[in-house]
């Protein structure tokens, strides 16, 4: 079927993945881009982000002095792997010396209480560890400590998470692509194509929206014919294109149910997860302040985004039960949106949410996170919030990072250096917090649009950042 750009019938907010441009619910003036999450936000300043699928925020969003600032704390920041002894500090990335003595950790000469007498203190990954004379580690999270293991000695194989589940190892390097799309490069290239691309790069898990069955089915051909024993599997993001999220929550429910059934039907035996959702919380639902709170989430919406949700997950697990679901946010703080889902509660514009709602539960707990938002571990105007640690502790399900990428206002040479930094990052993490797969936003540009591809909009043309991303991913097996 022809993809056409269409329009959230409530809100005249694109759709996210398939439309350029978004009028963001409550702000006047022009439309912003697909994604533009404000600088600030995760300082809780009251700002609000504004989201829809597909690409970082501008750098350019940020205040001379919040970027010299961060360059002063990024270029004092120690180097990954240092410890004390034999150095006599560890700078962290915010500026802040941590020493040892007499057995305790010190953070700025005040003692963070670590529950073991350290003998090291180690610097790994923007965080903080601490060893015992008999081998023991623990790590500081979030100005809080938690028993921890060696992380220079993560195992590569699988983890288990309170659930049960095991890390699905062979899923973790993804991207994103639009191979559903009958318009633009996606049109003019073949899933062999394709294939041969994601082949070449190291990638396992390729992300395609669907907003409908037609759309479905150019993935279920896909996976029939090229994708076949390829060793890459397809995760289908569904997306709700006609939610209105004015409505009621049986009838959100009943529209979400139907478009995840005819999309299942079409996709049964061929796929093993599916997300539910593409950053709905971006549609006005969280209106203001920085997410965190539940205050900052809009009461009037919140019954449609339940009952979508619901409505996408149910009518998947009608067609196939064993079929993983997902769901994601998209505004970085927005995990308190995850958790009164989670939880049965409701916002009503105050910090205390009303319970009793249906709690809504999924399978695995999927994020965005791009550069502009900062470091997804030490996240914050003080580097304290560790987010990978929020959703590990509030669900116990298995992470996907189904979204992160560069800033299209870096140079060549910054993207390719944070696309190497921020697999290391990921892939060091993996066990720890049970981050199964991490899928970068974009495999191509998108012509007159996003610009945060590993190849050019051409479809050929690579930029310096698709041979990083190959050279990391072959030099680290999943």
């Amino acid at each position: 079927m022809a993809v056409t750009k269409r329009t959230n019938k409530s809100s005249d907010l694109t759709a996210p993945f398939l439309n350029e441009k978004i009028s963001p619910l409550g702000l006047a003036g022009a439309p912003a881009t697909r994604r533009k999450f404000l600088t600030g936000l995760l300082a809780g300043a009251g700002s609000i982000a504004l989201a829809a699928c597909g690409g970082g925020g501008s750098g350019s969003d940020a205040s001379p002095a919040a970027v010299a600032d961060a360059q002063r704390r990024k270029a004092a920041e120690s180097v990954s792997g240092t410890t004390v002894p034999p150095s006599s500090s560890i700078t962290d990335g915010n500026g802040v010396q941590w020493t040892l003595s007499s057995g305790r950790v010190l953070r700025a000469g005040v003692n963070t209480k670590c529950p073991t007498t350290a003998t090291l203190i180690l610097y790994w990954n923007h965080t903080i560890y601490a060893e015992n004379a008999n081998g023991g580690w623990y790590v500081n999270q979030a100005s809080v400590w938690s028993a921890s293991s060696d992380p220079r000695g993560t195992s590569s194989s699988s983890s288990s998470s309170s659930s049960g589940s095991t890390t699905a190892s062979s899923l973790f390097y993804g991207i994103n692509g639009h191979m559903a799309w009958t318009s633009g490069i996606y049109d003019t290239m073949t899933a062999a194509q394709q294939v041969a691309i994601l082949q070449d790069l190291g990638v396992t898990n390729y992300r395609a929206d669907v907003a409908d069955s037609g759309m479905a089915q150019v993935v279920a051909n896909a996976l029939n014919g090229a994708f076949k024993g390829s060793g890459i599997s397809i995760l289908p993001c569904i997306n709700p294109m006609n939610w209105n999220q004015s409505s009621s929550e049986s009838t959100s429910y009943a529209y979400g149910y139907q478009l995840a059934q005819s999309i299942a039907q079409v996709l049964k035996g061929l796929v093993s997860y599916i997300e539910c959702g593409n950053e709905l919380d971006a549609n006005g639902v969280e209106s203001t302040g920085a997410g965190n709170s539940p205050a900052d989430y809009n009461p009037a919406y919140w019954p449609a985004f339940r009952g979508v949700i619901r409505g996408m997950i149910d009518g998947v697990k009608s067609v196939d039960p064993t079929i993983k679901c997902g769901v994601n946010v998209g505004i970085p703080l927005d995990y308190t949106a995850l958790q009164m889902l989670w939880n049965g509660q409701t916002p009503n514009g105050t910090a205390t949410p009303t319970s009793g709602a249906t709690p809504l539960q999924w399978d695995i707990t999927m994020f965005h996170w791009y550069e502009s938002s900062g470091d997804i571990v030490r996240a914050g105007s003080q580097g304290l919030t560790n987010v990978l640690q929020i959703l590990k502790d509030s669900f116990g399900m298995p992470i996907w990072l189904t979204e992160w990428g560069y800033m299209t206002s870096d140079t060549a040479a910054q993207q390719t250096s944070y696309v190497t930094t921020t697999l290391n990052e990921y892939y060091s993490l993996r066990d720890t917090y049970n981050l199964q797969s991490v899928l970068m936003y974009e495999l191509i540009d998108m012509p007159g649009g996003d610009t945060y591809g590993l190849l050019e909009a051409d479809g050929v043309t690579k930029k310096p950042c698709y041979a990083a991303f190959k050279s990391f991913t072959a030099a680290n097996k999943a």
